[in-house]
């Protein structure tokens, strides 16, 4: 417990410090910074998992508190960060096979797996701070979704790649090894139950992105309101945390 303990806070305070870099430069103003700490989502999920989700989760928010953001900002970020984390995990923990139990980047095929975990991981990181901003009449979500998501998406799929190979091969065949032994979630979901949660991410996703081309960016739309804050609940519910 007190090596979880330590792991966790250390975990808190990297992503506490890459969210206060992001914090710097803000995409949208009152609604969202650069996304550096999406990079962390995929590393942080797939070898820590619970662990990792919540320590990202409250690393959000001691960031965003310290920077004085929005009191309605920090719980959307609390939960982007969250799930960002934990869904990829969940989905990998039901699509792995006892051949191949951990994500290790070699080959066309494992990277590509990589880069499906990515999108799931982009969802609401993307999602959850547009939708707040458009439930608040802060920007309308067609004005911010794209701002969030090219960034997110570039740390996550980019710097996260670079990033998750090198603490991989440290933690699951490094001198890391036995501290992730120690630490391993071993939370296990169906093939069915992961196969769903991909598909329903990828299709809210790719949904939120048509809105967004197809709403007027200088309106705030019911439409959207609803339709995005139904995917965000079911981006929560699926977790099963």
């Amino acid at each position: 417990m007190q090596k979880r303990l330590k792991t966790g806070c250390c975990l808190v305070l990297l992503y506490a410090v890459f969210t206060l870099i992001s914090s710097a430069e803000r995409v949208v103003p009152q609604v969202s910074g650069l996304r550096l700490e999406a990079m962390l989502s995929l590393p942080y999920g797939l070898i820590f998992g619970r662990l990792g989700a919540i320590s990202a989760a409250f690393g959000s928010a001691l960031a965003l508190f310290l920077v004085g953001a929005n009191l309605n900002q920090i719980p959307l970020e609390f939960l982007a960060a969250l799930i960002s984390a934990y869904l990829p995990f969940r989905v990998w923990q039901g699509m792995k096979s006892p051949q191949e139990p951990r994500l290790a980047l070699y080959d066309q095929r494992t990277v590509t797996m990589f880069v499906i975990l990515g999108l799931l991981a982009v969802a609401p990181m993307a999602v959850y701070p547009a939708v707040g901003a458009e439930i608040y009449q802060v920007v309308p979500f067609s004005a911010s979704f794209f701002k969030i998501l090219l960034p997110t998406l570039l740390f996550t799929l980019a710097g996260g790649f670079l990033l998750y190979r090198k603490a991989s091969a440290y933690f699951f065949a490094g001198k890391g090894e036995a501290l992730w032994r120690r630490l391993e979630d071993k939370k296990t979901t169906t093939r069915n139950m992961a196969v769903a949660m991909l598909r329903i991410t990828l299709t809210g996703l790719f949904l939120a992105a048509g809105l967004a081309l197809m709403v007027p960016p200088e309106f705030h739309s019911k439409v959207v309101e609803y339709t995005m804050g139904v995917f965000a609940l079911l981006l929560l519910v699926m977790t099963g945390f």
